[in-house]
């Protein structure tokens, strides 16, 4: 048995040093390859082995260390005769300034239950041959590799080093799997398991390698060569792997990122149907879920919006993108014909058109509606009229009378509007006027003072965005059959409404909505 130095391994074994490596490789060139051999130090009922490697390997060591000295053949393994038990304590084998020292962090030695033969070995070939024989599977048994576990193996040591005050490993026939004082012992069937498993997942990684190997030699080969005569392989979908892949049963904490959570929706949308018919109380669960994963999200954006006191023009973009809320303010299903439309009232040089912020319809009746969004920051109450009593704001009437002007030019110009836009599903009945404005008054008499003055808009719904936020939040409850708790910091509610701004203005002072 020859015992090679292997660079790699010490160029493992350490942070790269250029210096230090430099010495390295030319002591490299100083040592041939030497024979390691046991020295035997009987001590009554036990025999210890000593490891010694050859004198070029320990003079080369002593010049990587700080003190110079050359390391002296230590313990490498221990037979205890009268228990049956065998003790190794793996070391340190290549040329290293530790060399000698433990293979391991905090694990020193590791104990075996054995069967052997009471034979005693005298000499370092019978030693090598007893180790052969009785060490079991998953240990290295070359003496000059320092013995230990294999590569396959190595997580177990790496797990028991976890656990506090552990600096040996008993693999026992007897007990049960655990700490036992400073060792941790594994029962032998328990480690035979162990063993099996490690085995099993490092054959499947070698299949696996080599499939990935053959799938990359086509691709990069044959098919960047020549395309047409062999297409792009792909892995083909196994049962089982997104189980793996995801997390097993702890899924549900998986965070997906970037193309994975793409693919993820697209099978899952590819799959629907399916699901549906095998495991309809699944697929249900898993609508509820989206719903009430999409509904948080959705809540959290208003919230932070609701705050900030957004323009109107990013809450017209989140009602585009969640147009059912616009169906909770009208309480009948109704579908976006048009952001920003227009509805008529232009001169004939162009100028004066108003511009609706939301045209919608009944999806069952075709029936328009139409939604003026102002701030949340928009005051609804004037000043105090009398001791408890409020006026409507300036901004609240001008905003019912704006969006009242919108129905009517509107309803002038129905038969224009459908024909230009092609839009012929689309009728004027009884059209219904929604205004979004302002909060809803803090104070008990306040609260008294919006609701009597919105109760007496015939012909148009005032909404404050605290109402549609309640909505949202209610229909969250219905569907979780939980209480809603908010993760937005209530600091963040706190909107007003900077002097001098108005919310129709432009950059320029003209109404955005009118052209």
């Amino acid at each position: 048995m020859k015992y090679v130095i292997r660079k790699y391994a010490m160029a493992a074994a350490r942070p790269i040093n250029l210096k230090q490596e430099k010495l390295e490789s030319q002591l490299m060139d100083e040592i041939w390859e030497g024979e390691p051999r046991l020295l035997v130090q009987q001590q009554g009922a036990t025999t210890d082995y000593l490891l010694e490697l050859s004198p070029q390997l320990r003079r080369a060591a002593a010049r990587l260390r700080d003190d110079g000295v050359e390391p002296v053949p230590t313990r490498l393994f221990t037979i205890d005769h009268s228990n049956r038990r065998i003790a190794i304590y793996p070391l340190i084998t290549y040329l290293s300034g530790r060399l000698y020292m433990p293979k391991y962090e905090r694990i020193e030695s590791i104990w075996i239950d054995s069967n052997f033969i009471d034979d005693r070995p005298t000499t370092s070939i019978d030693a090598v041959g007893f180790l052969d024989t009785y060490l079991p599977s998953g240990f290295i048994k070359e003496i000059g590799y320092g013995l230990g576990l294999t590569n396959e193996m190595k997580p177990l040591i790496q797990a028991v080093e976890k656990v506090s005050g552990i600096n040996g490993l008993y693999l026992t026939k007897q007990g049960k799997t655990g700490r036992n004082g400073n060792f941790f012992h594994i029962v032998d069937q328990d480690f035979s398991n162990i063993r099996s498993m490690f085995n099993r997942i490092t054959r499947i990684h070698q299949r696996e390698s080599l499939k990935e190997r053959n799938f990359l030699a086509h691709n990069e080969v044959l098919h960047r060569a020549l395309p047409e005569e062999f297409p792009e392989k792909v892995r083909a979908y196994e049962p089982g792997t997104i189980f793996k892949l995801i997390g097993g049963t702890n899924a549900a904490t998986t965070v997906l990122k970037g193309a994975d959570r793409v693919a993820l929706l697209e099978a899952v949308k590819g799959n629907a149907p399916s699901i549906a018919k095998r495991d309809p109380k699944e697929f249900v669960q898993l609508q509820k879920d989206i719903e009430l994963v999409s509904l948080d999200g959705m809540i959290e954006a208003f919230e932070r919006k609701l705050g900030h006191n957004r323009n109107e023009l990013e809450w017209q973009r989140l009602f585009e993108v969640n147009p059912f809320i616009l169906s909770m303010i009208f309480g009948y299903p109704v579908v976006v014909v048009q952001a920003s439309a227009s509805v008529g009232g232009g001169t004939l040089s162009g100028v004066g058109t108003k511009i609706a912020d939301f045209l919608s319809k009944n999806s069952s009746t075709y029936n328009a509606a139409l939604v003026e969004i102002k701030r949340p920051g928009t005051p609804i109450l004037g000043a105090e009229y009398r001791t408890g009593v409020w006026a409507p704001s300036r901004e609240l009437m001008g905003a019912v009378v704006q969006v009242l002007d919108q129905r009517q030019k509107f309803v002038t110009n129905i038969a224009s509007i459908k024909q230009s836009s092609r839009v012929y599903d689309l009728e004027a009945y009884s059209v219904d006027c929604v205004l979004v404005a302002g909060r809803t008054p803090r104070t008990p008499e306040e609260a008294a003072s919006f609701e009597l003055i919105r109760s007496q808009f015939k012909d148009v719904r005032v909404v404050t965005f605290d109402d549609l936020l309640g909505k949202l939040i209610l229909l969250r409850e219905m569907l979780s059959g939980e209480r809603y708790v908010s993760t937005v910091d209530p600091a963040e509610y706190e909107t007003e409404l900077d002097e001098g701004e108005f919310d129709d203005d432009g950059p320029n002072g003209e109404d955005r909505h009118e052209q």
